[in-house]
């Protein structure tokens, strides 16, 4: 997931849910208990799905 946005060159934060209570909090009130989730906005993509990646950065991802 890293290496492909800072390959496209867009920008991120990574958060450690082992580590960070309130990123743990926040994943869950997503509706994700596993990682990685990739939050854009509105939208968030669980796993590494290139095409929804590309969809919410452009802005016509579906929330």
């Amino acid at each position: 997931m890293k290496e492909f946005l800072s390959r496209e060159g867009y920008p991120y934060t990574v958060r450690n849910v082992e580590e960070d209570h309130e990123a743990y909090t926040d994943l869950l009130a997503l509706g994700f208990r596993a990682v990685p989730v990739t939050v854009v906005g509105s939208i968030a993509v669980k796993g590494f799905d290139e095409a929804r990646l590309r969809a919410a950065v452009r802005g016509d991802g579906r929330s």
